[in-house]
């Protein structure tokens, strides 16, 4: 006896089609009640930080907006500004130092063939 016959006693039918929607948690039917502007909060110890989703910035709602940042902006600047200064200083001692340094080298040597 074959095990896949075409008997009446054995057969199947087709099954009945299921009626099922998509099953990916991705996709909703609801798209129209999607809120595009939701608003995302930060709280960071006393300061409250608001995302704008429209332009992709975030803001302060106690500081009145950019009046904070345009000044810590400004004070960066101003140090990054002091910091290459202090920089340039280090550098001109830096070569200061490695030319008095060659110069004793130099006169060491002299003295030493001087007394020999």
């Amino acid at each position: 006896m074959p095990f896949f016959s075409k008997t009446k006693k054995g057969a199947l039918g087709k099954s009945p089609k299921r009626r099922t929607g998509s099953l990916s948690s991705l996709t909703s039917q609801d798209d129209v009640k999607t809120d595009e502007n939701i608003a995302i909060k930060l709280q960071l110890d006393q300061n409250e930080l608001i995302f704008d989703s429209t332009t992709g910035n975030w803001y302060s709602e106690s500081c009145g907006g950019e009046g904070d940042a345009a000044s810590l902006r400004k004070q960066n600047i101003y140090l990054q500004e002091c910091n290459n200064a202090l920089k340039l200083k280090n550098d001109i001692l830096m070569d200061m130092v490695v030319a008095l340094k060659a110069d004793l080298a130099a006169r060491d040597k002299e003295i030493a063939l001087l007394q020999n």
